[in-house]
């Protein structure tokens, strides 16, 4: 017999890049809270210049669309599931042949804002407190 649940569920999510943004908003729009850890601002790393959220660091390319390739086709399906990783980046491609291209300032700004934005999503602001955290879980799993 299922027991009805007494209070609103609650995830985890370790990282605010590209899948940790999508993972924290899938899970947010089904009515769970999120607790959403990033390090950066707090702690950066090389590659990384901003403290956005799904910050793309080497390629402002998705690369090409069309569903006769494996990008293509993967970017297909993201479309379907209305993350905003896609969505964000359909609302902010640039020209760029039959590649799926973004300008990346705008790009991470769109996912940071609906992310943030999101009632049921909470974003850790230290880096202690993602390091914490990841430990925790990682002795959870053991």
């Amino acid at each position: 017999m299922l027991r009805p649940m007494t209070s609103v569920p609650r995830i985890t999510v370790i990282g605010a890049g590209m899948a940790g943004s999508d993972a924290a908003l899938a899970a947010a729009r089904l009515g769970v809270r999120v607790d959403l850890y990033e390090q950066r601002p707090v702690k950066s790393t090389p590659a990384h210049h901003t403290d956005r959220f799904a910050e793309l660091v080497c390629s402002n390319s998705f690369g090409g669309e069309g569903a006769n390739n494996a990008k293509g086709l993967l970017q297909a399906e993201m479309a379907a599931a209305g993350g905003v990783v896609l969505t964000s980046a359909q609302a902010t491609r640039l020209p760029a042949g039959g590649a799926l291209a973004v300008d990346r300032e705008a790009f991470s700004d769109r996912v940071t804002e609906r992310v943030r934005a999101h009632p049921l999503v909470t974003v850790a602001a230290t880096m202690d407190d993602a390091a914490e955290k990841a430990a925790e879980l990682a002795a959870a799993a053991a």
